[in-house]
């Protein structure tokens, strides 16, 4: 009785011991003080990519490079069919559609007239998969001019 007892004391210290070695978690390193991890990266369902980015802040130079919105998150291959494009110029908002997944000469126009401090959003996205018949809400945050 007095082994057993001996025993499982030993294995505890040995567990206890082995446990204090594993590695703490740690936070996502493109988060920051003021951004936590759940904003920092989209989790689960489609989201929208606009010049390589999920939001945030964006250049006029980038805005100028690109045209064409991707879908990350979900199969390969999906592509954006629909969406409205809402930009807040001056305080003024103004909502442009597509039924591409391109800016429009229109968006393109008035994006690039941007200044810092303005900012566009993109909504009511839509994408189809590879399958080309289902389709899927695609997720989007607001982009600000610096």
């Amino acid at each position: 009785m007095k082994k057993n007892i001996m025993n499982f004391l030993l294995s505890g210290a040995v567990l206890l011991l082995a446990c204090s070695f594993t590695a703490s978690p740690v936070a996502h390193p493109e988060t920051t003080s003021d951004v936590s991890a759940i904003d920092a990266v989209p989790v689960g369902g489609a989201y929208l990519m606009f010049a390589g980015k999920f939001g945030g802040e964006i250049t006029r130079k980038e805005i100028a490079e690109h045209q064409e919105l991707e879908v990350d998150g979900c199969a390969k291959g999906s592509r954006i069919f629909k969406f409205n494009l809402d930009i807040t110029q001056g305080g003024k908002v103004t909502s442009l559609q597509s039924e591409s997944g391109t800016l429009t000469k229109a968006m393109l126009a008035k994006l690039k007239s941007l200044s810092s401090g303005d900012a566009f959003e993109f909504k009511k996205t839509k994408a189809y998969l590879p399958n080309g018949k289902d389709v899927v809400d695609v997720h989007a945050k607001k982009f600000v001019v610096v």
